[in-house]
């Protein structure tokens, strides 16, 4: 008996090809754009995160009399400002006068946020300074003792928004 062998031709026809090519493509395409999405949100939420260590730096220094240049302990202690005319940063910053607010005659160190990250709203007002006085540490807001701040961070390409609030007590979270 001879055997016949059927000769089939196996392969992709063009039109299956372009169809498979076609498909990864739009699967990639979409991976990257969640991609780059959930970048720009982790950027904000470690600049959030890198706001509240800064605060507590402030806190810090106030609770452990840190001295400025080295010599003199501040006597209005150790605070932080933040000013909606310059949202892409603020300042750490010890209150010398002891006036519980930023001036001009206050040392302080400029902390800049990443690019695509700013200051969007404070409450209260459109400057907020929160000092911190030892050695309890007293916290003052806009030289209040009885209130409290919120700083909003907006990451500029998606709109998303994170919250840092200090409440009187100098308790210190994102929202």
């Amino acid at each position: 008996m001879i055997s016949k062998k059927i000769k089939t031709n196996q392969g992709f026809t063009l039109i299956e090809l372009l169809a498979s090519v076609f498909i990864i493509a739009l699967i990639s395409g979409v991976f990257m754009v969640n991609y780059q999405n959930t970048n720009k949100r982790s950027q904000l939420k470690m600049s959030a995160q890198k706001l509240v260590s800064d605060i507590r730096l402030a806190q810090n220094y106030s609770l452990g009399s840190k001295a400025y240049n080295g010599t003199n302990t501040p006597t209005g202690g150790w605070g932080a400002h933040f000013n909606l005319a310059s949202p892409g940063q603020y300042i750490i910053f010890a209150d010398i006068d002891g006036d519980h607010a930023y001036g001009a005659d206050d040392a302080g160190e400029v902390k800049n946020l990443p690019a695509g990250v700013v200051i969007d709203s404070l409450s209260p007002g459109d400057m907020v300074d929160i000092v911190f006085l030892p050695p309890d540490p007293i916290t003052y807001v806009n030289a209040s003792p009885a209130a409290g701040a919120q700083i909003t961070l907006k990451e500029g390409v998606n709109n998303s928004t994170a919250a840092v609030r200090v409440n009187s007590f100098g308790l210190i979270d994102v929202q």
